[in-house]
């Protein structure tokens, strides 16, 4: 026998059923998203628009918001190590000599490595909580050295660079909470209506009652919210204003951040399959052309060393190179300029280098009216800050019988215009990028085998059953699949590039229409998967057993929603 609409006996009845789900489907979704920064001149609709989107990306893929909060907590760790790391290193410093830093200046005081620095820090600095205003700065030098953007916003990585010049940006706890939206008593009061729903499911198999699917659809939501709430709990919320750096400093290691940032280049002659692959930055094109005696002085790179290291901003942490400022130095002028590279070291894979050359001349006629201004400002920095310097490897080959030598500096995502609410390649990585695979991957293997464990369910149709069964095999097929992809990767040298060809877009055309095919095919197949999960779990409570409305009796002693 079954039944359609029931009421609410001494039990529970279907309004029960999909209010109670619905309830903590929405504290679990709506309250676990913690949104970045919100972007420059962002109108309230856009803003809203935002977050709606990502409540139905919670929605339909709660593990990828998993993986999101895991990217951004890990980055938050990272940039906490690294610049609990650099303060110790700043205290050292300190202590062995005095002269190796201006301690009179006010503007090192007040950016001092000395300020406090805790996790809330680390996740306010990940979300785009510091930025340069170009046309607000304080310097004499505050001329714009661009005309792309009018603010600058530091990632990650920007923040840990900035620390390695001496500076950390001031701003407490207590400044940083009271910009904050949220607070842990709601986050707490979240937990626990999650904690209840799981117990009620529980206590359903223990006393084998039937458990509908839409509770087996929340119950996927409550594991991936109480992970993401433990990851982000020392995230701030609904943050509308970022904090402005507006010091005399400023122009110099803003204008080498936006030189090294992908928010000032070009897009390339053969694109990757991601937009960001499209871009190189100002700095790819550039080698640093510094007196030798310099170089050799501020980084330890002489005309022998060939094959030098540079630091990356994850080295920084446990590197020799001081932290403070050139003492000699006091201004930006006179040291370094910026040239073009040799056209050797120019990747010219599936290019012909005539085309590349070409490309480049272009590119540097087109830079505009600010190019010497910044050009000028960033090998200034060079000179003053020993971490930039530090950042350069010396390259050397022989063309045509003559020696070749030339200094290129790192490149990395120091700034953008604004920093997304996705995991991208702005944050700091912790591990690599086959172990973020697998944790990404894994996540959607655990959420699909959590509704593959209602393969005997109550459905009230087979064809239902059916679409249930292959939905949740597509889900945590498909993490599978891309774990086995990682595998071969990381395991034969010739896959991987092979894989690189593909995704650089050099591979045959025929593969490129045949792989571009099948994965829009699973894309499709994969979203179509989630949206079934989604809508059989509410569309099922049409036809349920008498059973599905019975209770635990000791659940209805205690007060819940």
């Amino acid at each position: 026998m079954v039944y359609g609409w029931v009421n609410d006996p001494d039990g529970r009845g279907t309004f029960t059923i999909l209010s109670s789900c619905i309830l903590t489907l929405s504290l679990c979704v709506y309250t676990s998203i913690h949104l970045n920064v919100r972007p420059y001149k962002q109108t309230e609709l856009q803003s809203w628009v935002e977050t709606t989107k990502w409540v139905f990306f919670g929605i339909l893929a709660p593990e990828l918001m998993v993986f999101v909060a895991w990217r951004q907590y890990m980055s938050a760790r990272a940039l906490d190590q690294i610049v609990n790391s650099l303060k110790e290193r700043s205290a050292e410093e300190a202590k062995d000599s005095k002269a190796r830093r201006d301690t009179n200046d006010a503007t090192v005081a007040e950016y001092s490595l000395e300020n406090p620095w805790s996790r809330l820090h680390s996740f306010y600095a990940n979300m785009g909580g510091f930025v340069f205003d170009l046309d607000e700065s304080s310097s004499g030098n505050g001329e714009a050295f661009t005309d792309k953007v009018t603010r600058l916003t530091l990632t990650p990585r920007g923040v840990a660079l900035l620390a390695a010049c001496g500076y950390l940006p001031k701003i407490s706890k207590e400044d940083i909470l009271d910009k904050n939206k949220s607070d842990n008593v709601s986050k707490l009061l979240s937990v626990l209506q999650a904690l209840w729903m799981l117990t009620q499911i529980i206590s359903r198999l223990y006393g084998k009652l039937p458990v509908t699917l839409l509770e087996v659809n929340t119950l996927a939501h409550i594991i991936c919210a109480i992970i993401i709430y433990s990851l982000w709990w020392n995230k701030p919320k609904l943050i509308n204003e970022p904090t402005k750096i507006r010091e005399d400093w400023v122009p110099p290691i803003a204008a080498y951040m936006f030189m090294s940032s992908q928010i000032s280049g070009w897009k390339r002659t053969r694109p990757g399959i991601l937009k960001k692959d499209w871009i190189d930055p100002e700095l790819s094109i550039l080698a640093f052309d510094p007196p030798v005696t310099r170089m050799a002085e501020l980084s330890g790179i002489v005309p022998g060393a060939m094959d030098a290291k540079p630091n990356l901003i994850t080295d920084l942490s446990s590197s020799s190179v001081r932290i403070s400022r050139a003492p000699h130095t006091s201004s930006v002028s006179g040291s370094g300029s910026w040239t073009r590279r040799p056209s050797v070291a120019f990747d010219t894979s599936g290019v012909p280098l005539e085309a590349m050359l070409s490309a480049v001349a272009s590119r540097l006629e087109s830079s505009g009216e600010f190019q010497s201004m910044r050009w000028g400002l960033a090998a200034g920095a060079m000179s003053l800050y020993p971490a930039l310097a530090s950042r350069i490897v010396c390259r050397a080959t022989t063309q045509h019988g003559q020696s070749l030598r030339w200094f290129e500096p790192v490149i990395e995502e120091l700034v953008d215009d604004t920093i997304g609410n996705w995991a991208t390649g702005n944050l700091l990585r912790a591990m690599s990028g086959f172990v973020m695979g697998m944790v990404v991957w894994s996540a959607s293997m655990a959420y699909g085998g959590v509704h593959a464990a209602a393969w005997h369910g109550l459905f009230p149709s087979r064809i239902e059953l059916l679409l249930w069964r292959a939905s949740s095999i597509c889900i945590a097929g498909s993490g599978l699949t891309w774990i086995l992809i990682n595998m071969l990767a990381r395991t034969f040298p010739w896959f991987k590039a092979y894989w690189k060809q593909v995704e650089t877009l050099q591979a045959h055309w025929t593969t490129l229409v045949g792989l571009g095919s099948l994965a829009f095919l699973c894309g499709l197949a994969y979203l179509l998967a989630r949206i079934n999960l989604v809508v059989e779990s509410f569309i099922s409570l049409r036809k349920l057993p008498a059973s599905a409305f019975k209770t635990v009796e000791w659940t209805q002693l205690v007060p819940h929603l």
